[in-house]
């Protein structure tokens, strides 16, 4: 019986430490986002941070190395909220490009102030969510395109698909989309699929041709 009541008492004091744990992390990241509002990133001070997040020093660096390591959990979690609404729109049952795109535009408007923020720091690698953003549009097209698209044209493709993303996301987290863009936006969709595909089945057709 004591050893039940010490194991459940143990328990919920690990329970108790993740939940402060979490709730610091938090704070710390959206100190960084803050601060980052206040002055250009290569500026920000890990004590500037500490300030936005009302933590000390010591407690900043029990959880994290650096501001780089912070900066690249910031856009790790944003990158977890996005990505599986982007692969819907390629690879979902059932898929309703513009319900999705309108899922997107939700996600981007809860984050929108950090989005802004963020998508202005380019210092390349993991922290630069521009880049990881365009990184990962590249790679969902490139997945569902493969034996779509011929291979010469897919790089082109893929570009394509992520700028008009990357417009779409700058685009919705200063402001909600209108339903007449959400429809442009899928629109745009179908175009690279169309315009793509026509030309890989095409040069497909040709083949047939001289064979």
């Amino acid at each position: 019986m004591f050893r039940r009541s010490t194991d459940r008492l143990g328990r919920e004091a690990e329970k108790t430490l993740a939940r402060r744990i979490s709730k610091t992390r938090r704070a710390i990241r959206s100190g960084l986002v803050r601060a980052c509002q206040a002055k250009p990133y290569t500026h920000v001070s890990v004590t500037d941070i500490c300030a936005a997040s009302m933590v000390s020093r010591t407690t900043f660096y029990d959880h994290y190395t650096d501001k780089d390591a912070l900066l690249a959990e910031v856009v790790s979690f944003l990158l977890e909220e996005i990505t599986p609404a982007l692969e819907g729109l390629w690879f979902g049952e059932g898929r309703d490009a513009r319900a999705i795109a309108r899922h997107l535009a939700d996600v981007y408007a809860r984050n929108g102030q950090a989005l802004t923020t963020l998508l202005a720091i380019r210092v390349g690698g993991d922290g630069d969510l521009h880049e990881q953003l365009y990184r990962t549009c590249c790679s969902v097209f490139t997945d569902w395109a493969r034996g779509r698209v011929d291979d010469e044209v897919l790089p082109l493709a893929a570009d394509v698909y992520a700028s008009v993303v990357l417009t779409f996301i700058e685009r919705s987290a200063t402001k909600p989309l209108t339903d007449k863009e959400l429809a442009a936006i899928d629109r745009a969709r179908e175009l690279v699929i169309a315009g793509f595909g026509a030309q890989y089945l095409s040069g497909r057709s040709e083949t047939c041709d001289r064979w």
